[in-house]
């Protein structure tokens, strides 16, 4: 599996454990030292982990588009995509559309986030 092959993957399954409130893949994936910025503000992986634990993000479809890889050497690399996310927040289906900009590296074979942005459109 090629470099842009793997990390589109595992982007597909970060946004499948935000839905489902998966915190054990945050607490795998992110780097200790990570950060994440959104309309929520900026959080550690500390922060991350119980927010997405209690699902506090009501996500019910998230659709990746437009995902471009910007691979900078061989173990660190920029995804970048256009992601339409519907969430239902007090009953009500919201569609909450966003940029988002995840940073990863690599470190002993296995691929970390170290940076993640969403700017909502």
């Amino acid at each position: 599996m090629t470099v842009t092959e793997t990390l589109l993957e595992l982007e597909d399954q970060m946004w499948q454990a935000n839905r489902e409130g998966d915190g054990g893949f945050y607490a795998e994936y992110l780097r200790n030292d990570s950060l994440a910025v959104s309309k929520y503000g900026v959080m550690n992986k500390a922060q991350t982990i119980p927010v997405i634990s209690a699902n506090h993000n009501p996500y019910v479809k998230t659709e990746l588009s437009g995902r471009q890889v910007l691979v900078l050497d061989d173990d660190n690399a920029v995804v970048t995509y256009k992601v339409d996310v519907t969430a239902v927040v007090q009953g009500n289906e919201l569609e909450l559309p966003s940029y988002a900009s995840t940073v990863w590296n690599r470190t002993g074979g296995e691929w970390r986030v170290v940076f993640h942005q969403q700017t909502a459109l």
